[in-house]
C-alpha cells in the first residue's frame, strides 16, 4: 500500500526544517533536524574565528545578537558588514556516491551602532548605545546522493539512491540597546524580527529486480517542497566587569514563534518492464499547509579574562532546549592575541553533544582607529544518522564536512 500523500510530504518536509517543528510530534525526522541546521555559525570574522565564545567579550555586531549587553562595550559609533563563504560536502562512508563540494556567498551581516557615551562620567549612566542590524542566522545547501543495497523481499536485492537537495535561509532584522553603568555593568536587551526560506527536493529511484509476483519494477518518487515563515523573539543579556581583566556575561534568546506556510508538489511513478499495463503514474497539485512554528530557547554563560592590550582568552557554555529535541550542550572556547599593536591573531574552538560537531576558527584582523579589517576560517566536521524520508527508515550514517571564509570591513565614526 502506498504510505499517503500528507505522511510522505510531512516526513519530507522535516530534513530541512532548521531546529524548527510544528506542535505536532512526528514519527520521524527529528535527527535530520537538528544534525542539518543546529549552529549555522555566521557573522563577522572575529565571531567565527573564536568560535562564537563571546558572551562575556562583546564589542562586536555578531556577539550583541547573542549577548545585547555587550553593546555597551561600545565607546564609538560604528558600521560593519561582513560576508561569507561556505563549501560543505556530505558522505555516507558505506556508500559508493561521490558527492562533490558545493558553495555558497552571502551577505552575513550589516549593522550600525549609535554610540551616545559620556566620556566624562566614570560612574553612573556612562553610555546609552543603540544598534539596529541585519544578520543571516542560517544559510544552508545541502546537496547529497544516498546509495543503499539490501534485501527485502528474500527474493532479490534491492537499488535503492536516493538525491536529495536542500535549501535553508533565516534572515534576521534586529534592534538592540544597552547600558554602561560605571564600566562596570552592562545590560542590554533585542528584539529580533525574522523570516524563514526553505526549498527541498527529494528524489528516490528503486529497482527491484524481482518482486513477489517475479517481475522486476522500477520506482520514481519525486517531493518538493517550497516553505516560508516569519516571527518575532527577544533576547536579553548582562555584562559584568568586577576588574579590568576579568568578566562576566550571561544572556537568553527566547523562541522565535511564528506560522510556517508550505507549498508541496509529489509525483510517483512504478514502471514493470515485463507487463506495461501495470504501469502507473499518480501528479498532485501544489498542496498547501499551514502550522506553528518555534526556535529553540538559548541560555549562555561565560568568562573572559583580558590581560591589558596582550589579548583576551574567553570560555563559554551555552543550553539550547526544544521540547522536540530535548537538550543540547555547547562548549566553546576562544583565544586573541596581539601580535603587534594594531593585528590580532584570533583561534577558538567549539564542541557540540549533538551528533559531536566539532569546529575550530582562524582569524586575523586589523584594528586602525577609524578602520577594522578582518579575514577568518572556520572548519567543521559532524556525524549523523540519515534518515529515509520517503519509507521512514534509518539509510547509514553521513558525514558533514565545512569550510568557511569570512570577510569584514567596519569603519568607527
Amino acid at each position: 500500500m502506498k504510505p499517503s500523500l500528507r505522511y510522505h510530504l510531512l516526513a519530507a518536509w522535516l530534513l530541512i526544517i532548521p531546529a524548527m517543528q510544528a506542535q505536532t510530534i512526528h514519527p520521524i525526522g527529528l535527527e535530520q533536524v537538528m544534525s542539518v541546521a543546529d549552529d549555522d555559525l555566521t557573522g563577522t570574522t572575529r565571531f567565527i574565528a573564536l568560535e562564537g565564545a563571546m558572551t562575556a567579550v562583546g564589542g562586536d555586531p555578531s556577539a550583541v545578537k547573542h549577548n545585547p549587553a555587550g553593546l555597551g562595550v561600545y565607546r564609538h559609533s560604528q558600521f560593519s558588514v561582513s560576508a561569507n563563504g561556505t563549501f560543505r560536502r556530505f558522505v555516507q562512508p558505506d556508500s559508493k556516491a561521490d558527492n562533490p563540494w558545493y558553495s555558497r556567498w552571502h551577505l552575513s551581516q550589516a549593522s550600525y551602532v549609535f554610540a551616545l557615551t559620556h566620556p566624562e562620567r566614570l560612574s553612573g549612566v556612562v553610555s546609552n548605545n543603540i544598534m539596529i542590524s541585519y544578520a543571516r542566522r542560517a544559510d544552508i545547501l545541502r546537496i547529497a546522493t544516498l546509495n543503499d543495497q539490501r534485501d527485502r523481499t528474500n527474493v532479490a536485492e534491492d537499488w535503492i539512491e536516493t538525491q536529495l537537495d536542500e535549501y535553508v535561509q533565516r534572515h534576521d532584522i534586529d534592534l538592540h540597546y544597552a547600558m554602561n553603568i560605571s564600566n562596570i555593568v552592562y545590560w542590554g536587551v533585542g528584539f529580533t524580527f525574522e523570516w524563514l526560506q526553505t526549498r527541498q527536493t527529494v528524489k528516490r529511484f528503486e529497482y527491484i529486480a524481482e518482486d513477489r509476483r517475479g517481475q522486476s519494477m522500477e520506482y520514481d518518487l519525486s517531493t518538493t517542497a517550497n516553505g516560508k515563515a516569519a516571527g518575532a523573539g527577544f533576547s536579553a543579556g548582562l555584562l559584568v566587569r568586577p576588574i579590568q581583566a576579568l568578566r562576566f556575561g550571561l544572556s537568553v534568546e527566547t523562541p522565535i514563534f511564528g506560522r510556517m506556510r508550505e507549498t508541496d508538489y509529489y509525483t510517483e511513478d512504478y514502471f514493470y518492464p515485463r507487463s506495461p499495463s501495470d504501469n502507473s503514474h499518480y501528479e498532485s497539485p501544489n498542496d498547501s499547509y499551514s502550522w506553528k512554528m518555534t526556535t529553540p530557547l538559548i541560555a549562555s554563560a561565560g568568562l573572559g579574562l583580558q590581560w591589558t592590550t596582550h589579548g583576551l582568552l574567553s570560555l563559554q557554555y551555552d543550553l539550547q532546549y526544544h521540547k522536540l529535541s530535548g537538550i543540547e550542550h555547547t562548549a566553546r572556547a576562544g583565544l586573541e592575541v596581539a601580535m603587534t599593536n594594531h593585528w590580532m591573531l584570533d583561534l577558538g574552538y567549539a564542541y557540540s553533544t549533538l551528533f559531536s560537531r566539532h569546529r575550530a576558527g582562524l582569524g586575523f584582523h586589523y584594528m586602525g582607529k577609524w578602520v577594522r579589517v578582518g579575514l577568518a576560517y572556520s572548519y567543521s566536521w559532524s556525524t549523523a544518522q540519515v534518515v529515509d524520508a520517503i519509507h521512514h527508515t534509518s539509510q547509514g550514517n553521513y558525514r558533514a564536512h565545512e569550510n568557511r571564509i569570512a570577510f569584514t570591513f567596519q569603519w568607527n565614526s
